[in-house]
C-alpha cells in the first residue's frame, strides 16, 4: 500500500488559511481511536495521491509519524476547478467489516469481440480489511459476442466473507454484435447528410 503523510491540524487555523498556505483539510475516524482526528495534508502530495486512488481505496496514512491502515471515505473537490479541498479516512480494524467501493476496470478493450455495454462501473460491498479491493479487472478480449456478466457472476461476489450490496442482477459487461446498417438505411443516411451539406453551403 502507498503511504500519504498528514499532520494534526490546529483547529484555530481555518480551512481557507490552510489552503492559502498549500494544505488541504482531512480527518480520520474509527472505533479504535479515542476521538476523530482533524488533519492537514500538503496539497501537492494529496493531489498526486488522489490521482492514483479513489473512494474505497485501502491505503496507509502516516499521521505525525504513526502509520494507520485506512480506507478513503470521501474526496471533496471544488466543482468549479476540480481543486482538491478535503479528504476523509476511516481506520480499518482486522475483525470489523467496512463499506467499500470497487471500480470495475475493463482491460484489452481494443481486442473486444463486440460492442461493450454495462449498467454499472463500480460495486458496493462490505468486507473485512483483508478482503478490500480497489479494482476488479475484466479482460474483455476473452468474452465472445452474447456474453452477459452480472454482479453475481464476479468471483469477488462469491467470496464467503464479502457481502456485496449492489444489485446482483446489474450488468457489469455485455458484449453485443457490432451494429450494421442495411443498404436502405445507409442510403437514407447518406441522403440526409448530403441534404444537410447542401443547406449549409446554400
Amino acid at each position: 500500500m502507498e503511504t500519504l503523510k498528514a499532520t494534526t491540524r490546529d483547529l484555530k487555523d481555518k480551512a481557507r488559511k490552510l489552503r492559502r498556505e498549500g494544505f488541504i483539510t482531512a480527518s480520520l475516524s474509527g472505533h479504535a481511536l479515542d476521538h476523530s482526528l482533524s488533519l492537514q495534508i500538503n496539497a501537492n502530495e494529496a493531489n498526486i495521491f488522489a490521482a492514483g486512488h479513489h473512494v474505497g481505496s485501502k491505503v496507509t496514512l502516516n499521521v505525525d509519524g504513526s502509520d494507520h491502515t485506512v480506507m478513503i471515505k470521501s474526496i471533496d473537490r471544488d466543482y468549479m476547478n476540480s481543486k482538491l479541498l478535503d479528504m476523509t479516512f476511516q481506520q480499518l480494524v482486522a475483525n470489523e467489516k467496512v463499506k467499500g467501493v470497487a471500480e470495475i476496470v475493463l482491460i484489452h478493450e481494443d481486442k473486444a469481440q463486440g460492442y461493450l455495454t454495462r449498467d454499472i462501473s463500480t460495486i458496493e460491498y462490505k468486507a473485512y480489511p483483508k478482503d478490500i479491493v480497489d479494482t476488479i479487472e475484466l479482460d474483455v478480449s476473452q468474452y465472445p459476442v452474447g456474453t452477459e456478466l452480472t454482479v453475481a457472476d464476479l468471483p469477488f461476489s462469491k467470496q464467503k466473507d464479502v457481502d456485496v450490496t449492489s444489485p446482483a442482477s446489474s450488468s457489469v459487461l455485455h458484449v453485443a454484435a457490432h451494429a450494421k446498417m442495411d443498404a436502405e438505411s445507409e442510403a437514407l443516411l447518406e441522403a440526409d447528410e448530403e441534404a444537410a451539406a447542401a443547406k449549409v453551403s446554400a
